[in-house]
Parts: C-alpha cells; sequence; structure tokens
C-alpha cells in the first residue's frame, strides 16, 4: 500500500480540483491521498498561495471528495511554509478545520523564492554555500516548531542544480537530529525527478543519515496536476529500501502510524 501525501489544487498553483486528483490515485492504484494546498499567506510575495477567503472552499471541495470516492482514503492537509515568526499564524490556522496532516516547507529565504524559475539568475551568482546553510537553518528551525506532520523535499535547494562546494553533511544532521526530536517525518518527493536536479528529494545519502537518526518518512508526488499523482513511486520506494527503510508513516487526524512498503 502506498499513499501520496503531497499534490495542489487549481485554487494555488495546480490545474484541478480534489475530486480530479482522487479519480487519478485510484486509476493509479492508490489507497490513501492527501490534499496539500498551498496554506494562505498574506504577504506582498505569496503569489502561488492560496487567498484567505478560499480556505473554506478548498475545505469543502476535499470534503465532497471523500463522500464521492468512499473507496479511497482523503485526508484533509495543507502545505504550511515557514517563515520566522510565522508559529502564531500557524496554529490559529491548525485550530480551525479538522486537518489530517501538514506538510511543512521553506520556499523562501527572507522574501526570495529560491525555487521559482527566476530565481535561476541569482543562485548563478550568489554564494551556494551560504544560501544552502540559510536554507537548513529554516528547515531546522521549523521542524522544531512541531507543528509540521512531515518536511517537505528536505533538499529543494538543489532543484536547479546548484549545489553547495562543501559537504552539506553538517547542515543535514542539525535538521534530522531536531526531527527525531520532535517526531517530525520528512517527505520522498518524486518531483526533484522531473527538474533540472533529475533527482529525487532527498538524496540517498540524505536518506541514510535520516534513517540512522530514526526519523520516518512519507511519500509525495508534488503533483500539480492529476496526471502527476503517484508518478515514480516505484522510484520512491527503491530509494527508501536502498536507505534502510521498510516503512513510511500514513497518517489520520495528525496522528502517525507506521505503515510497511
Amino acid at each position: 500500500m502506498l499513499c501520496d501525501y503531497h499534490m495542489h489544487t487549481r485554487l494555488t498553483d495546480g490545474t484541478e480540483e480534489p475530486r480530479d486528483y482522487a479519480r487519478a490515485a485510484v486509476a493509479a492504484g492508490l489507497k490513501e491521498i492527501a490534499c496539500t494546498d498551498h496554506m494562505p499567506l498574506v504577504r506582498p510575495f505569496a503569489n502561488g498561495y492560496m487567498r484567505p477567503e478560499d480556505l473554506p472552499l478548498y475545505v469543502g471541495w476535499v470534503e465532497a471528495a471523500q463522500r464521492e470516492f468512499s473507496q479511497l482514503s482523503i485526508l484533509l492537509g495543507l502545505e504550511l511554509d515557514y517563515l520566522p515568526g510565522i508559529e502564531p499564524e500557524l496554529r490559529d490556522l491548525q485550530q480551525r478545520f479538522d486537518w489530517d496532516f501538514f506538510l511543512g516547507g521553506v520556499h523562501l529565504i527572507g522574501e526570495w523564492n529560491h525555487d521559482a524559475p527566476e530565481a535561476i539568475a541569482r543562485w548563478r551568482t550568489c554564494d551556494v554555500d551560504a544560501e544552502w546553510a540559510a536554507y537548513f537553518k529554516l528547515l531546522t528551525d521549523a521542524a522544531r516548531t512541531g507543528l509540521y506532520d512531515s518536511m517537505a523535499h528536505p533538499d529543494l535547494p538543489k532543484k536547479f542544480g546548484f549545489r553547495p562546494k562543501h559537504d552539506p553533511t553538517p547542515l543535514f544532521e542539525p535538521f534530522l537530529k531536531v526531527c527525531a526530536d520532535t517526531g517530525t517525518a520528512i517527505e520522498i518527493s518524486t518531483a526533484g525527478l522531473h527538474k533540472p536536479c533529475k533527482e529525487i528529494y532527498p538524496s540517498l545519502e540524505f536518506l541514510k543519515l535520516a534513517r540512522a537518526h530514526g526519523v520516518t518518512i512519507t511519500f509525495g508526488s508534488d503533483a500539480h496536476q492529476p496526471r502527476h499523482v503517484g508518478r515514480d513511486f516505484d522510484k520512491a520506494v527503491a530509494l527508501a529500501r536502498a536507505a534502510g527503510y521498510s516503512s513510511f508513516c500514513r497518517f489520520s487526524k495528525r496522528k502517525k502510524t507506521p505503515t510497511p512498503f
């Protein structure tokens, strides 16, 4: 049994509604998905995030899909970005509906959306090692809050192929230790296979460290179109096995259950 815990609807930067992703999941043979649209974020640089007034509509869409597809478990979730000081806003949001799952992400370093296509020009001229360090500090701070169930695409800065000159392991270790301490999972995301880095997030070396720290995993396609649901999950499972994993985590009402592959 496999579950896809990362997808986006047309209320943010996806193309369709939850029912369309659910239909694709059934066709792909999945038994469970989590809808994880980008959280409402009121910021001047928040293009691609949900409008606050659309949140009830989003929840209604997910609930309608749950009723329509009784053969599929559909979790109500969000991808919550971490920004310094955003914790009160996240806690308030988490109290508003009966959520199943929260995916954490760091897309913004300051006001720089480091994984947007327009970021490539800056990546070409910046101190790549310094930006990787800044990213992992934010990711570690996010995990430390305990507000997230799993951290999405953890080595996202490699997306466009810009990698640090020095061994990044010292950046990974503090993050993974905090994940272990807070019980926060990390996501194995197949989206990276279709980006310039041509590699699953995170790398095998990263996953081996995560396994050594006792960090649990979830799987996600980061689907922005229904046809991407469950994409390349055979490769994700193979990578997880190579790192020493034999199970992943499912969630319901934010409670974690280990599940064998």
